[in-house]
């Protein structure tokens, strides 16, 4: 977070460009909702990857106009409250930055993919914002007031601040969250080693299907039996374990902690998954990987495979079945600033 501010450079000329990754979850996922954790607590591993969301802002000759493009979306005119997109309009108001500005926004991923888009979103245009008024602000703060302007003002009171907060960070993290709702987090001091072997044998694959992850987590929160609460608690035990097996480096016990988190994480909601969805599942199994995970709440978005042995093979089947192999590291600065002309 530093270079914020050039006090020689004319405010006319005024541009700023940041730059947020996406997620992918190890392990936990899910017990981070808010529903879930005012009960049990949370706890889970994230990590950010070398897909971006890219927020462009400049500012206007007319002190009135608001202009945005994201995608197809495109508005101008005099008020942001035209604006469609509601993280974009709730993080305007926010910031009580509301006119002056033309926003563009970019991302490498399609939408609705699974891999924590909406709050790179916000995160990534928090930022630029912070950066225009001329205010520092740290990665933790950036997640903190992303996930508030989510789960509060936009009323998502069942999602869970993990997306937000390793978005912002980066790097590879385990977090707890409490009853009380707060959230801890450390590095995970994770061998190079390790790291490699994690970039090697995870493969990702994107569908091509897409969906909206809050239909399966609001239909979690409204049901949220017995059933549900012992399945999370079930999925954060794994989480442990997964822990455990990552810091001593025991990777293909770490990868085989997938398999049982996608049995587990079906009996959630039928949306989870569906017969496309659980061919290509099977099908991996059957072609030598460990276990698979579909990212975020289930139902599309992009798979990613633990696999050992016979890499090309399995690709190669994965391909004919449809699935788009899509290279991935690991990101490890989080949210940061590109360009500062402000």
């Amino acid at each position: 977070m530093k270079g914020f501010v050039n006090n020689k450079v004319s405010r006319e000329r005024a541009i700023i460009i940041t730059q947020t990754p996406m997620r992918i979850t190890l392990a936990g996922g899910g017990t981070d909702v808010n529903w879930y954790s005012n009960l049990k607590g949370g706890a889970w591993i994230s990590a950010s990857f070398n897909r971006y969301l890219i927020v462009t802002l400049s500012m206007t000759e007319d002190p009135e106009f608001i202009g945005y493009s994201y995608g197809e979306e495109a508005v101008q005119g005099n008020s942001y409250k035209m604006i469609p997109n509601l993280y974009v309009k709730e993080c305007l108001k926010y910031s009580s930055v509301t006119k002056g500005i033309s926003i563009n926004i970019s991302s490498e991923v399609s939408g609705r993919s699974g891999l924590g888009g909406s709050a790179a979103l916000e995160v990534g245009l928090l930022h630029a914002l912070y950066c225009y008024k001329r205010q520092s602000v740290s990665q933790l703060r950036l997640a903190k007031e992303a996930f508030r302007i989510e789960s509060v003002k936009l009323k998502r009171d069942y999602i869970g601040p993990q997306d937000q907060y390793i978005v912002s960070l980066g790097g590879i993290k385990y977090f707890e969250r409490d009853t009380s709702g707060k959230v801890i987090f450390e590095d995970l001091p994770v061998s190079l080693h390790t790291i490699s072997e994690l970039e090697s044998n995870l493969l990702f694959f994107r569908t091509g299907i897409y969906r909206d992850a809050h239909i399966a987590l609001k239909e979690q929160k409204n049901k949220a039996s017995t059933r549900e609460i012992k399945a999370l608690d079930k999925i954060q035990t794994l989480g442990q374990k997964a822990k455990k097996y990552l810091l001593k480096g025991d990777i293909d016990s770490f990868g085989s902690t997938f398999d049982e988190h996608w049995h587990i994480k079906k009996t959630l909601s039928d949306k989870v998954s569906n017969p496309q969805i659980d061919k290509w599942y099977n099908e991996a199994k059957k072609m030598g990987s460990l276990g698979g995970k579909i990212m975020g709440a289930g139902g599309g978005g992009w798979f990613v495979f633990y696999v050992k042995d016979k890499k090309d093979a399995f690709r190669k089947r994965m391909s004919q079945l449809g699935l788009e192999e899509r290279k991935v590291k690991f990101d490890w600065e989080g949210s940061k600033l590109l360009v500062n002309i402000s």
